[in-house]
């Protein structure tokens, strides 16, 4: 990835199950370069939490360090979405849920998410989902898998863009094959959905990270 992150959009995803030995946790976190995200980690109740938010670091921090980036001091910008102050060029998102943590870096603008399967609502798709969505949510074989990997697909559009949830999800449509103002590339990880979304008219490629 050094040296060709304009041409390219990587993203790997790491299973920070092994986290959960205390000694490579501990090892994590005094290697974490982020004392922000220290911080974070102390302040979390939960032990997958720890993990998740570690693993995610830890995994940003390495990409970030191979395409290219030696500085990596952080800014928030208007949205609070974080970018590198050194290198505005290169650009990169999280995401983490169940037991994954995902990390995309591009030479422009890319959104993340992953999703563990989840149990599909339709009280919730109502609200969050188009109606054109919802049938098709509705007419799958498996409702859940279909719910679960369309919010990935939506939740990684409002990744792109750096709005967050602060932009309404039923304004626009992420279908799967019906795809015009971006390029979605998806991976099955288990009972995890991941999905990235690119506006440069280029598929990522994906593989896995393991902290070793």
């Amino acid at each position: 990835m050094k040296g060709g992150v304009a041409l390219s959009i990587v993203c790997r995803f790491f299973d920070v199950s092994p986290l959960a030995d205390e000694e490579l946790f501990r090892r994590g976190i005094g290697e974490l370069v982020w004392p922000e995200r220290r911080e974070k980690i102390a302040r979390l109740r939960q032990d997958k939490d720890k993990r998740l938010s570690l693993g995610a670091g830890l995994l940003a921090a390495a990409m970030l360090r191979e395409a290219g980036a030696e500085d990596l001091a952080l800014l928030l910008n208007s949205d609070g979405k974080p970018y590198l102050k050194a290198r505005t060029d290169i650009h990169f998102n999280l995401s983490h849920d169940g037991t994954m943590a995902v990390c995309a870096v591009s030479g422009a603008p890319v959104g993340v998410d992953i999703q563990q399967l989840t149990v599909y609502d339709p009280g919730v798709a109502e609200r969050v989902f188009l109606p054109e969505e919802q049938a098709w949510v509705e007419s799958s074989e498996d409702r859940s898998e279909a719910f679960s990997r369309l919010w990935a697909r939506k939740e990684s559009v409002l990744k792109l863009l750096g709005t967050g949830l602060t932009k309404d999800m039923r304004s626009f449509s992420a279908l799967p094959g019906g795809e015009s103002f971006a390029v979605f590339t998806e991976q099955r990880l288990g009972d995890h959905f991941l999905c990235v979304c690119s506006g440069s008219g280029k598929a990522a490629e994906i593989s896995e990270w393991r902290y070793l």
